[in-house]
């Protein structure tokens, strides 16, 4: 005989110990006294939670076991504290520390170095020399004898032309093509 589908949530409960209700739990003990299907799946349901409840827990460990458990724990961190230091694990943390200091300074002279060949004073000129126009390129290489000729043209006016404005020679239409005169008067070409 099974026990009753209407029982099974109140089975459950009451195997688990659950059944607080004393009403519920008196219906239901009055119902396990009728039912010989609920009390053969209440007490096999207790046997299984049983063996459940044996399976899962430890066993008991005896006085001796437990003082012999506890001498080894103490005998094992007594003897870590004792460790020399060359067998600490601390030695091993230093390395990898030593060895990120030692690639960062490697990394920062490579990067001194690149700084210096690329600051090197020739070196602009060579790697824009190949983007740039040969005739401007040409002006830029002689760019400090244009300033001195730019210079040597302007002493030429001051020492050729007299301070009252007027030129030692007569001044005619045809010499004077293409110069032009300054606010002072003075003629430049």
């Amino acid at each position: 005989m099974q026990a009753c589908r209407n029982q099974n949530e109140i089975l459950m409960l009451d195997a688990l110990g659950e059944l607080n209700d004393p009403r519920k739990r008196r219906d239901w003990e009055n119902h396990l006294k009728a039912c010989d299907g609920c009390r053969r799946e209440r007490a096999s349901m207790l046997a299984l939670l049983g063996r459940i409840k044996d399976a899962g827990m430890p066993p008991e460990l005896s006085a001796e076991q437990a003082d012999a458990m506890a001498k080894t724990i103490s005998w094992k961190l007594r003897n870590e504290r004792i460790k020399p230091f060359q067998e600490s694990p601390r030695r091993f943390r230093f390395m990898p520390v030593l060895a990120t200091a030692c690639a960062i300074i490697v990394f920062v002279l490579g990067g001194y170095r690149l700084q210096q060949y690329l600051s090197v004073p020739g070196n602009e000129m060579e790697m824009s020399a190949d983007l740039m126009l040969p005739e401007d390129l040409e002006i830029i290489k002689n760019f400090d004898l244009l300033k001195d000729m730019d210079t040597i043209e302007k002493l030429m006016h001051v020492v050729d032309i007299p301070d009252n404005g007027s030129g030692t020679e007569e001044d005619t239409p045809g010499e004077t093509q293409g110069m032009h005169g300054d606010e002072n008067g003075k003629k430049y070409a």
